[in-house]
């Protein structure tokens, strides 16, 4: 077993390698029993990237106003974070530049963009934190650069924004680079290569069970784990809008109107005509929703929250929520019986699996067409990714609130077991990063753990590299790790 902890070993190689500089903080919410929470650039470059402030309070260091027109296009190459942004200052003529993201003031000078031309066009210095930071910077040409600290304009608290975002989905540079990381792993025995892969796998899956902590001491357990499996339904496009509904139609609010479950989630959804419709189905949710909509009038989210584009039939929202109504319907009770399946060395699986519904077994979209066959209303391997990345986890969160060693053996036993899931973009990509052939990356990627556990090293290095490999840390955290385990 190795003697040290991913974390660790990921954190001590990065702060060795930047010197004094920081490369991620860990921030501890005491409305969550101190639970940490690990705060890196990336984060705050999602969150300026979806804007996630408070815009019209927006004031730089040296007190002028700041109107964002454009953020600008991520980038992903060298240089400044994101590209051709068009900002305004007061009510001076608008400009267009590049943006620079950091956590600190001081990471300009640290990261020495003074000396580099290519921040030459930077017209905003955005950071997370002042932090005693100097309250001007200076490009290579000697320009100052006007600089704007978030925190106080967040849209959210930074704990929610670090809940909400999924890091995974946003642009990155990872390209194949072929050789480095492959020659860093071919130094290692195919058990060593396990062996890594299962202590990243499991610092994921910490991460998972930390995030569910916050949710279970912000919330409650039933709360946190309907917040969850509802966030889970909603794929990656539509996982913030799913959640959003869970919080504004509680459980607590489910118990009090079980007859009439559709209807309050698909017209809190906003998915409901304000008239009444000639589809049945429609009708029939209408008839209810109508009634009730004047006491829930102020908890219907608005349609700019869910994203209908690009998205397979199977996958529309209206099809998932049809689900989570079923769901809800058949396990009034579902953590309960979720526990209870842990706990008896059952298959909680089953109780996601075993739902039906007539109509969305033969529709996509309310409304509209008849499917020529029936479909699962939610598949297996949407089922095998709730486990991985919802049950589990949080059961393991429940087991820790709750002082249960017995249980959060149980969770981890069956986490290790779990077969491997499907080989999508991200971990194809991961893949061919760091092993020279499909097959060898198979043989490997052999366990939902091991797959985890890539993609928990892609995230930490290859989408945080901007140097195409030349200044990546990763082949120094190997050969520590290597030489602890020996």
């Amino acid at each position: 077993m190795p003697l040290t902890q991913y974390a660790e070993l990921r954190t001590r190689v990065l702060r060795e390698s930047f010197s004094d500089a920081s490369v991620r903080a860990v921030l501890r919410d005491a409305d969550s029993n101190y639970v940490p929470i690990s705060i890196t650039e990336r984060l705050v470059q999602a969150i300026w990237y979806d804007q996630r402030l408070n815009r019209d309070s927006l004031v730089t260091t040296d007190g002028r106003r700041v109107r964002i027109i454009f953020p600008g296009w991520w980038n992903v190459e060298a240089g400044p974070d994101f590209r051709h942004a068009t900002v305004q200052f007061d009510d001076r003529p608008e400009r267009k530049g590049d943006i620079e993201i950091h956590l600190r003031a001081d990471d300009w000078r640290q990261h020495r963009h003074y000396e580099d031309p290519l921040y030459n066009d930077v017209i905003l210095h955005a950071v997370l934190w002042e932090a005693g930071g100097d309250t001007v910077v200076f490009s290579h040409a000697g320009m100052p650069v006007p600089q704007l600290v978030l925190q106080p304009h967040l849209a959210a608290p930074i704990e929610s924004l670090y809940d909400d975002i999924d890091l995974d989905s946003y642009p990155h540079n990872v390209r194949p680079q072929g050789g480095g990381c492959i020659k860093v792993m071919n130094r290692l025995s195919p058990p060593q290569i396990e062996s890594f892969l299962d202590l990243a796998g499991d610092e994921r899956f910490a991460s998972k069970t930390r995030k569910f902590i916050r949710w279970i001491h912000r919330a409650g357990p039933e709360q946190a784990f309907y917040e969850g499996w509802m966030e889970a339904l909603g794929y990656k496009a539509n996982k913030t809008a799913f959640r959003s509904l869970a919080q504004r139609l509680p459980l607590a609010t489910i118990a009090e109107h079980r007859a009439t479950i559709a209807p309050l989630l698909f017209g809190i959804a906003g998915f409901l005509p304000t008239t009444a419709s000639g589809d049945p189905c429609v009708k029939r949710l209408w008839n209810s929703w109508w009634k009730l909509r004047p006491d829930f009038a102020d908890k219907i989210l608005p349609d700019t929250v869910w994203r209908r584009a690009a998205i397979r039939p199977l996958n529309h929202p209206h099809r998932r929520l049809g689900g989570a109504a079923a769901l809800l319907k058949k396990h009034p009770n579902l953590l309960e019986k979720v526990l209870g399946a842990i706990e008896s060395d059952g298959d909680p699986a089953k109780l996601f699996l075993q739902i039906r519904d007539d109509y969305w077994a033969r529709h996509c979209t309310l409304g509209g067409k008849t499917q020529a066959r029936a479909i699962e209303l939610i598949g297996p391997l949407r089922v095998q990714q709730i486990i991985s990345n919802v049950v589990l986890p949080f059961t393991a969160a429940y087991a820790e609130v709750n002082a249960d060693a017995r249980l959060l053996d149980q969770v981890r036993r069956r986490y290790a077991a779990l077969p491997h899931g499907e080989m999508n973009s991200l971990l194809r990509l991961a893949g061919q990063q760091f092993f020279a052939t499909d097959a060898e990356a198979h043989r490997h990627l052999n366990t939902e753990r091991r797959q985890q556990g890539i993609l928990q090293i892609l995230l930490d290095f290859c989408v945080n590299d901007k140097s195409l490999c030349r200044d990546c840390r990763f082949p120094e955290m190997v050969e520590s790790w290597s030489q602890a385990a020996t």
